[in-house]
Formats: structure tokens, C-alpha cells, sequence
């Protein structure tokens, strides 16, 4: 295999803990492993690489954190002026977003050497916009640009944001310099102008099988048991029907939850008491080892088919069954069969292979002219 010269630009990389970090750091140490020489930019952390550098063989530039970036704005406890402040800067202007933008271009601005291919990650897309902007003065910089995206942007159902027409124009103009735009699923394609179609191409989440550690004793839990892991929402995966569900079953179960959005399960802690057990996340590795213990695992499905959780392959990773279900209409002839030991409805993503982060790797590399 001919080896390329890479180049990654990315907010969310190790060691955060998040689907977007997973997606980078997966595809540096794979393309590390596998001979090519890769860069990375990405958001500065009071992290010394150094280490992951020698490990992966890759370079790490961590350089991207602005002042402003991750300020007031993502707080959770803020009176209600600063709250419709921020909504207003973000929603007319992407503030402070755009800063990103100007950082990556400067840091691209030195940047001499020409790449057989870069690959932006969003979110932010500022991310995107950066590149854009980097490329539209310098296109010598990189033989093919992929802009890879999870959620879609001003076409976001889920959104809480209406973005001007303006913005709109803006994610346009990107879009029209990228060569490729690479989405996680099928369904996420409509989440884009129809314009930039031809562009896309479907990538999904890809992972190193052999690296994961399950439990591979006896299932042998004291009632069914089974988790839920990610964040709950109260318009795309809202646990309240399932929960009015559980809540009159007398049988024996356990519902464990890992989530940093706790609110929506706040009002049934009393009347579940042991029978629901709500946890902080956990390192990835640690979550799927204690997934793999489980008597089956459950997916709240998004309300938006654009939008598909990455969390799905790790499930899938664990060998367990996987209850899906919608959280506007549950089949809860289903949720009894699996509370059961029936797990003949269990949802299905297909071959493992297809995740493999090898085979992900190949679908990038085959996008350079």
C-alpha cells in the first residue's frame, strides 16, 4: 500500500470522551498502525501527547482552544439573560464557534506541505468552515478534502436553533469546496442540501475490534438487567412512555442508566427505587466491559432517521441483545418478550465487519484523486 500523507483537524480527539472523539482518535491510531504519515490539529488540552505520539506514531498538535471557546455558553447554571445572550450570538452570528475558523486558518496559513487528503471532523462546523477558508487560499494544500460530519447542520431537525438564511448561505459555500462529505448512515444523507448528494459518501463509525474486553463469563444476573448508556433528550429520545411502562410491571427487573442528562429520569427514582440505578459515564472501556454483563441493552431511537446514535456499534460490540425502541410509540409487546428471555425481536446492524476500523480506514484512502 503507497503510503499518504494525512491530515486530521478535529476538536474532539483523546482523551475526551465523546462519539466525535471516538471517530478521530480511532481513525489516527489506525492509519498510524498502518504506516502513514498523520497529522493532527486539534483543540489544546493540558495533555502531553507525547506518549500517544510514540505509541500511535502520529503527531498531535493540540493548539485549537480559544479563550472563549467552551465559555459561559455550554454552562448549564445561567441566569435567563445570559442564556438568551448566547442564544442570540450563536444562533445570528455561530459565536464563539467562528473563532475556531480563524484559528485553523491561521495555523494552516504556515502550512507548507501538501497532503495527500484532510479530514475536518465536526462538530463544531466551524471546524468545516476553517478548512474551507484554508483550502480556498492555499488548494495546493491538500489533493482531496473530506469534511466528516455526524449530525447534520442547519437542516438539524433536533435542533433548538432556526439559523438565518445567511448561515445557511455559509454552510453552502463550504460544502461547495469540500470534494467529499462523509455521513456515519444512509439516512443521515437527507439531513444535507440536495445539491451536495453527489458528494456524499457513507462512512460508518469504525472501531478496533481487538482492543475491546468483554466479560466473557456466564450471564447469570438475579433478574433481567439491562442499560441504557447516553444522553436523554425531551424531544428525540425521551424515556417517558418506556418509564410509565416499567413503572407498573411487579416482576423483578433492573434498568441501569449511564447518562449525563439525568433530569428525565428524576421523577421515577422513588416508585423504582432498587429497580432503577442511575450512573455517571464511564471511559469507554470501562462501559463496555460492564455493557457485556448485561441480560440485554436498550436504544431509545431518535425521532429524526437522520440522526443515528454511533452508540449502536458498541452495543453491537458486546454480543448482547439489543432492544430498540421508539420513544413515541413503543412496542411494548416486545419489552415483555425481552424481560422474558425472548430476544428473537432484537434489533440488527448488519455484519460486524462493516464497523471494522481497517475497512473504515479504506474507505477514506480510496477518496484521494
Amino acid at each position: 500500500m503507497e503510503k499518504k500523507k494525512i491530515l486530521m483537524i478535529t476538536m474532539a480527539f483523546f482523551p475526551e470522551n465523546s462519539p466525535r472523539s471516538f471517530r478521530a482518535t480511532e481513525l489516527a491510531k489506525e492509519f498510524g498502525k498502518q504506516g502513514h504519515s498523520v497529522n493532527i490539529i486539534t483543540e489544546r488540552r493540558e495533555y502531553d501527547y507525547s506518549e500517544f505520539e510514540k505509541k500511535n506514531n502520529c503527531t498531535v498538535r493540540s493548539e485549537l482552544r480559544l479563550q472563549k471557546y467552551r465559555s459561559d455558553i455550554f454552562m448549564k447554571k445561567r441566569n435567563v439573560f445570559v442564556k438568551i445572550k448566547d442564544r442570540f450570538l450563536y444562533q445570528f452570528f455561530l459565536y464563539p464557534e467562528l473563532e475556531i475558523s480563524k484559528r485553523i486558518t491561521d495555523v494552516l496559513k504556515g502550512n507548507k506541505g501538501k497532503y495527500d487528503i484532510v479530514i475536518s471532523i465536526a462538530k463544531p462546523y466551524s471546524v468545516h468552515i476553517g478548512c474551507a477558508i484554508a483550502l480556498r487560499k492555499n488548494r495546493e494544500l491538500a489533493r482531496s478534502w473530506v469534511a466528516d460530519c455526524g449530525d447534520p447542520f442547519t437542516l438539524c431537525k433536533s435542533d433548538v436553533y432556526s439559523f438565518p438564511f445567511y448561515i445557511k448561505w455559509l454552510e453552502k459555500w463550504m460544502f461547495r469546496r469540500t470534494d467529499f462529505i462523509s455521513v456515519p448512515v444512509e439516512a443521515a444523507i437527507n439531513g444535507y442540501y440536495k445539491e451536495f448528494h453527489r458528494k456524499i459518501r457513507v462512512i460508518p463509525q469504525g472501531f478496533n475490534f481487538n482492543a475491546v474486553k468483554l466479560y466473557k463469563g456466564k450471564i447469570n444476573n438475579s433478574c433481567p438487567t439491562f442499560c441504557y448508556a447516553g444522553a436523554l433528550y425531551s424531544k428525540t429520545r425521551n424515556p417517558a412512555k418506556l418509564m410509565q411502562y416499567l413503572e407498573d410491571i411487579r416482576d423483578e427487573f433492573r434498568f441501569i442508566v449511564y447518562t449525563d442528562t439525568p433530569g428525565l429520569l428524576e421523577p421515577y427514582k422513588d416508585t423504582f427505587g432498587e429497580k432503577l440505578i442511575v450512573k455517571k459515564p464511564v471511559p469507554r472501556e470501562e462501559l463496555l466491559f460492564e455493557l457485556s454483563k448485561m441480560n440485554f441493552l436498550l436504544n431509545i431511537d431518535n425521532v429524526y432517521k437522520e440522526q443515528v446514535p454511533s452508540k449502536l456499534i458498541d452495543y453491537m460490540m458486546t454480543g448482547r441483545p439489543i432492544l430498540n425502541i421508539e420513544p413515541e410509540k413503543p412496542d411494548y409487546s416486545n419489552i415483555d418478550r425481552f424481560l422474558k428471555g425472548d430476544y428473537s425481536g432484537k434489533y440488527s446492524l448488519g455484519k460486524m465487519d462493516d464497523y471494522d476500523i481497517s475497512t473504515i480506514t479504506k474507505k477514506f484512502l480510496s477518496l484521494v484523486d
